[in-house]
């Protein structure tokens, strides 16, 4: 070890071979801070099971438990540092915990002193993790796969429509692709332009269930394998033989595209959240004065009211409502 290293060793604790462990403007010592702490996260998925043993695995981004560590409040400030630690429970308030070269944002949730003697009181703490703030390259590796799991699902509704073969349902992949194509980066893109890209995928989603409709509808009108019955012409026959052969060989497709179609519009709505969710619960108001005290401009109500799929501006009862991430007005 240099000297100058050991002198910075001094420098963070007073003790080169010390934890430093801050709670916001609270920083434990001695005794308080814990022998260990256990960080555990999970990469949240969501895996959709092919036909043939296939996977699809949708990544979500990183969750975290919650965190929980005890120690012992020791000494005359025993009081005082137990009130301070209330208090930050009490508030509510994001605070950022530091544990050496780990940043988390975090809420405490839990905190619990046991009364021993006035200059003895062992704690338990939990805190719930908003964000973490010593791995910002998280969220930029999220965001490149929202826009590789977007051109997944494109890939698989050409595939999909190709053997459907059914011209209607052809040029409305072929229009989602298109306007796909054209949005770079949907993580970051605006209410309006996510919405540009919405619109045909909910109108392919109508074109495929219409489909659906009339192939299932001509399957059920034919009671028999070919509608053999006696007196039928035999033109009519292979006529109903073929519509079930058609029926039997599209509608698996089409319904694996009607999945694929809805994952598609989840996941391109999911861009405006993807850098974190944000939500804040409303009584009563108006979109105007929220988008004023979010955004600093009351105009970009509208994204507000796109996100959430309301139209009025007025809040009426409680409600919770999204936060874009990216308004635009």
């Amino acid at each position: 070890m240099s000297a100058l290293s050991f002198l910075n060793g001094f420098a963070q604790g007073m003790d080169p071979s010390a934890t430093r462990l801050i709670l916001g403007d609270f920083e434990f010592l001695d005794f308080e801070v814990p022998e260990r702490i256990q960080i555990l996260g999970k990469q949240k998925t969501v895996i959709h099971q092919m036909i043939g043993g296939k996977r699809v695995i949708d990544v979500l981004g990183v969750e975290y438990d919650p965190i929980r560590w005890s120690g012992i409040i020791t000494g005359s400030e025993s009081a005082s540092r137990v009130q301070a630690l209330e208090q930050i429970r009490d508030t509510g308030n994001v605070v950022t915990l530091t544990l050496d070269d780990i940043s988390f944002d975090v809420v405490v949730t839990e905190f619990a002193p046991t009364y021993e003697f006035k200059y003895r009181r062992p704690y338990h703490i939990e805190v719930a993790v908003l964000k973490r703030n010593d791995a910002p390259s998280s969220i930029n590796s999220l965001l490149g796969s929202l826009d590789a799991l977007i051109n997944s699902d494109v890939g698989e509704m050409l595939g999909l429509s190709s053997t459907i073969n059914m011209t209607d349902v052809t040029n409305a992949v072929t229009t989602v692709q298109t306007t796909v194509a054209t949005v770079k980066d949907i993580a970051h893109a605006t209410i309006e332009t996510v919405q540009t890209i919405v619109r045909p995928i909910i109108a392919a989603q109508q074109i495929v269930h219409n489909a659906i409709s009339n192939l299932e509808s001509t399957a059920r009108s034919i009671t028999t394998l070919g509608g053999l019955l006696p007196g039928n012409p035999i033109a009519k026959t292979v006529n109903n033989l073929l519509s079930q052969a058609d029926a039997v060989t599209r509608l698996p497709a089409l319904y694996q595209l009607s999945n694929v179609l809805y994952r598609l519009d989840k996941n391109v709505r999911s861009g405006q959240t993807a850098d974190g969710v944000k939500t804040v619960t409303q009584s009563g108001g108006n979109l105007m004065t929220l988008s004023s005290q979010i955004y600093g401009d009351q105009s970009l109500w509208t994204s507000i009211a796109s996100a959430n799929a309301i139209t009025d501006p007025q809040i009426t009862g409680i409600q919770t409502l999204v936060i874009p991430s990216n308004p635009s007005s």
